[in-house]
């Protein structure tokens, strides 16, 4: 067994750890050869004493180096990748991912799975039949050569070492620190080897950075981590008070997904894309696209397509009514409480609402139901009268019904006409990206 006792003590008393000290936590943590409450004892000695620019990198490093790192040298186009620090309706990846494929890039993306009232790119891709979200480095290689995205779940010989520190900072209320939470996000999009990452920090209610201040550190701290190891970065700061695009709950959000893919869909959820996909370019070094065109086209949902099927899944279930879960269903209306405008919609009270239908993972870890969820029938600015239809409920046998009901009246803000607050702008802030 390691004996970790004197890094703890160090960082403990407030010293520097090098590259090698850090190292021999990681590799410890990875392989098992310290005791957990060594690892334990770092953890909170990190948390209250905290890591600087290199230490958080070397940290990041560290844990990438803990498993397997993908190698994409034999492909005849670049990668990129983007990730997301969550929120309520984002299913950008679902459709960024074949975007990028589209216009010539590789992208390996390797997702997760929803946390609390976010959902979780793994979990809506499973709304399709037979979508396989584990495939193996050797499944990953051939799906991206053959279609150029793939999007699937961390491997086992992926980063191991951040699975067990990960569960550490959870009993140990070790979590929201930056000096843990950015190395850990980043030494798995390190792993994945792309040359390219493209950052989506969300802000507001229902978001884990509440307020920009927040997300604009976390967004800095994950830059300098991915410019330390050698990797093309930038970041948008983006807009979670309110939800993205209209439908929240998995398989509605790959309904809505193809519905951008198919050249439509919500304007804030296609300009995001758009947005996210620009600033992959820029960061690249690459020349400016017709982004636009590419979904407007229908390359990007061929791409989409042929990753369904390279995934196990089945293209033909995306068509109305094939996606998992959405038989049985029943619908409950909510509508306006008041005649007058709809000065905002929170995030968060809808992302409850969809938990409550049971369209969120359980804290046991239970998986959700695919079908339920929540559509919104109003946009923000729009003049409503008492009663008007102003949220869909998509529930099982009326599962949680009441609670949905309740969060969704709470999640609508509707006051005069003509007096509200103009909108928070959907980008609120670009950081890095120079190529």
């Amino acid at each position: 067994m390691d004996d970790i006792r004197p890094l703890i003590a160090l960082k403990r008393d407030g010293g520097t750890l090098t590259a090698a000290q850090i190292e021999a936590f990681v590799r410890a943590a990875g392989r098992g050869t310290a005791p957990d409450v060594q690892l334990a004892s770092m953890l909170m000695a990190i948390f209250t004493r905290g890591l600087d620019t290199r230490e958080r990198t070397d940290y990041a490093l560290a844990m990438m180096r803990s498993g397997d790192v993908l190698a994409w040298d034999h492909l005849d186009r670049p990668t990129v990748d983007k990730h997301s620090t969550g929120g309520v309706g984002d299913k950008v990846s679902l459709i960024w991912a074949p975007l990028m494929a589209a216009v010539g890039f590789a992208v390996p993306m390797i997702s997760g799975r929803g946390l609390g009232h976010t959902g979780g790119t793994l979990d809506k891709l499973e709304a399709i039949p037979g979508f396989r979200t584990d495939l193996t480095a050797v499944e990953m290689d051939r799906v991206v050569q053959d279609v150029g995205c793939v999007i699937t779940g961390q491997t086992a010989d992926l980063v191991p070492a951040d699975r067990t520190l990960y569960a550490l900072r959870s009993q140990t209320a070790t979590v929201p620190t930056l000096d843990h939470i950015a190395p850990s996000i980043m030494s798995k999009k390190l792993a994945e080897a792309a040359a390219t990452l493209v950052l989506d920090v969300k802000v507001g209610s229902g978001a884990f950075m509440k307020d920009i201040d927040s997300a604009r550190e976390l967004g800095r701290v994950m830059i300098a981590i991915g410019e330390g190891a050698g990797r093309r970065i930038a970041a948008l700061l983006t807009e979670m008070g309110r939800p993205l695009g209209r439908k929240v709950g998995n398989a509605l959000e790959v309904q809505e997904s193809l519905e951008v893919l198919r050249g439509g869909g919500p304007d804030d959820l296609r300009s995001l894309v758009i947005e996210l996909a620009a600033t992959a370019l820029k960061a690249a070094g690459h020349a400016p696209v017709d982004l636009a065109g590419a979904l407007d086209s229908g390359a990007a949902m061929r791409s989409f397509e042929a990753m369904v099927g390279a995934q196990g899944g089945d293209p033909s279930s995306l068509r109305d009514g094939g996606l998992r879960g959405e038989a049985g269903l029943q619908e409950d209306v909510v509508g306006a409480p008041l005649d007058g405008e709809v000065w905002g919609i929170d995030a968060l009270e809808v992302g409850l609402a969809c938990a409550a239908l049971g369209g969120a993972r359980g804290g046991d870890g239970a998986a959700p139901d695919p079908g339920v969820g929540v559509v919104l029938e109003v946009d923000v600015g729009a003049v409503v009268r008492r009663g008007d239809p102003c949220v869909r409920l998509i529930h099982r046998d009326g599962r949680g019904l009441a609670d949905a009901r309740a969060y969704a009246r709470t999640a609508l803000r509707i006051g005069p006409r003509g007096a509200r607050r103009a909108a928070s702008p959907l980008i609120l802030e670009r950081l890095g990206g120079a190529p």
